[in-house]
């Protein structure tokens, strides 16, 4: 058996093509949202929502995320694609911070809305915070990339 591994560049590459995850929190139950994201060159995820949501309260609560991003015009006879990430999650709170997330998350998404920024979230024009998550451990289900039995999947662990 081919021994496959989960680098980086590959994870960025998978990243790129997609702008839309789904996050699992975990508070006096489980929870899941959908939130769009962007992504820094340590595989950072940022993503920006009303702490006042069920997600970003439990998250307040606990930091502990896990989030799954597939391409949901696949198929059941497609070869399988899709990651999952397990990590930890924090609103920012540094205003220079803040700035550069939200810059990131804009332009991932091709936001020109000029409503976005830091001071209209201090004005609470937004009310959106920006979210990051660190991950410690990725997988990667790219069946033509890496043609495994089902839970043999390249892993990447980050030590952050």
């Amino acid at each position: 058996m081919k021994d496959y591994k989960l680098t980086k560049e590959i994870v960025h590459d998978f990243l790129s093509k997609h702008k839309l995850m789904t996050i699992a929190t975990y508070g006096e139950y489980p929870w899941i949202a959908s939130v769009y994201y962007s992504y820094d060159q340590d595989l950072n995820i940022y993503f920006l929502s009303d702490p006042n949501t069920l997600h970003c309260k439990q998250l307040k609560k606990n930091p502990h995320i896990a989030l799954s991003i597939v391409d949901s015009h696949q198929t059941v006879s497609d070869l399988k694609k899709g990651l999952q990430v397990y990590g930890k999650a924090e609103e920012i709170s540094q205003a220079n911070k803040i700035r550069h997330a939200l810059s990131m998350w804009k332009e991932a998404l091709n936001i020109v809305n000029p409503k976005y920024t830091y001071e209209n979230m201090i004005k609470k024009i937004v009310k959106g915070r920006m979210f990051k998550i660190t991950p410690k451990k990725i997988k990667l289900f790219d069946q033509a990339l890496f043609p495994v039995e089902d839970g043999q999947e390249p892993i990447l662990l980050l030590n952050k």
